[in-house]
């Protein structure tokens, strides 16, 4: 009933219902000649003109709560973007009726989905598949959905339609969600949906929720491998993250937890690397907390490695003093790779003439020019 009125005169129904609860009933008079224009709206006035004020005010609280409760619904149903929650999503074929039956790689209409790695950026770090899933596909039958940090080196091989998530900071869980409606629709379509992820789908990029979202759509995607951050960029940067006598162990970290928060950190060990992906964001808090919280020496040395294989890729290098002030200076951006540990400075420091002291600091590798350059 209410929800098929205009706008104005909705909400001049809904504020005189809500005034009615405090209002003498000299006044529901007037207020019942508003709206007679439906058999539920007469009903309501016609209850609102009881004499009894106790009855008024029931019959106000129900329909206002009414309402509300349907505009809840509604609201619940998609985010602040306008998009629906795939969580209130129907499946787009009935669901195996127990988990050990065997899923849908295929709906009925064609569609289906294939999660795809695309390594740290270099199209020459692309697996043989990937290159040819993404240079093959057929621009009638095919979406990529891409990851914002995909390299546009990457972006420009693609051979059909692609969107690019919208994960600016701040807004990653709105734009998981946008993600999940594009993939949805064009797997209604009977579309194969290439979900296109930065670095490895399965190592901190999401990979396994989106199965998990995947199979409630009632398709089970296909996962193609993607060279991982974690390790190659710091081989792109001249940085092992192990070495005989230096570290013999590797721990990789993410800078964010869940809904933004910061995870638990691993404890210092002089012979332990510790790689971080989607943290040079927070790279001051993260420098303090590691100091203080997992007794990290101050003189510890952290690289970040920017951009790794792409033509922009640079390395910044120095300690949990000075790390944060030196990637405001180079202004560092993401997608960048942060490495904890003396490994950092194992090759720097070979590599270095002699006569120019121990330390290596700052910007120490610029892809941006011509030849790799050392500072």
């Amino acid at each position: 009933m209410i929800s098929q009125m205009q706008p104005i005169s909705r909400w001049a129904f809904l504020l005189a219902l809500a005034s009615l609860i405090m209002m003498d009933s000299f006044v529901v008079d007037a207020f019942a000649s508003i709206h007679q224009t439906s058999t539920q709206e007469s009903a309501v006035a016609t209850a609102m003109m009881t004499t009894n004020p106790r009855h008024r005010r029931r019959v106000a609280r129900t329909t206002t709560c009414q309402w509300m409760a349907a505009k809840n619904d509604k609201d619940e149903a998609q985010n602040e973007w306008g998009v629906p929650l795939s969580s209130t999503l129907p499946p787009l074929v009935e669901k195996p009726s127990s988990s050990s039956s065997r899923r849908l790689e295929h709906l009925p209409n064609g569609g289906h989905v294939t999660l795809l790695g695309s390594g740290p950026g270099d199209p020459d770090l692309l697996t043989v598949a990937a290159h040819r899933m993404l240079t093959e596909a057929d621009p009638e039958t095919t979406l990529v959905v891409a990851d914002r940090l995909v390299s546009p080196e990457i972006l420009e091989l693609i051979n059909c339609p692609y969107q690019v998530a919208r994960k600016l900071p701040g807004c990653a869980d709105l734009a998981q969600e946008e993600i999940y409606w594009w993939c949805y629709q064009a797997l209604n379509q009977g579309k194969h949906v290439i979900r296109l992820k930065i670095g490895d789908p399965f190592v901190f990029g999401r990979g396994g929720e989106e199965v998990l979202t995947f199979r409630e759509f009632g398709v089970e995607p296909k996962v193609v491998p993607g060279v991982s951050a974690a390790f190659s960029a710091p081989l792109l940067g001249n940085i092992p993250v192990t070495h005989r006598g230096c570290s013999n162990q590797v721990v990789m970290c993410t800078g964010y937890g869940r809904e933004g928060t910061s995870p638990d950190l691993i404890q210092y060990h002089k012979e332990q690397t510790v790689v971080f992906l989607m943290a040079v964001g927070r790279l001051r808090e993260l420098s303090q907390r590691l100091q203080t919280l997992a007794h990290y020496p101050a003189d510890t040395p952290v690289a970040i490695v920017e951009k790794a294989g792409c033509p922009g890729q640079r390395t910044v290098v120095g300690d949990m003093t000075n790390i944060a002030d030196l990637a405001e200076q180079y202004q560092v951006k993401p997608p960048s790779t942060i490495v904890v540990g003396e490994v950092v400075r194992v090759l720097w420091e070979d590599e270095q003439d002699e006569g120019e002291g121990d330390e290596i600091m700052g910007l120490i590798q610029n892809f941006t020019a011509t030849n790799t350059s050392i500072y």
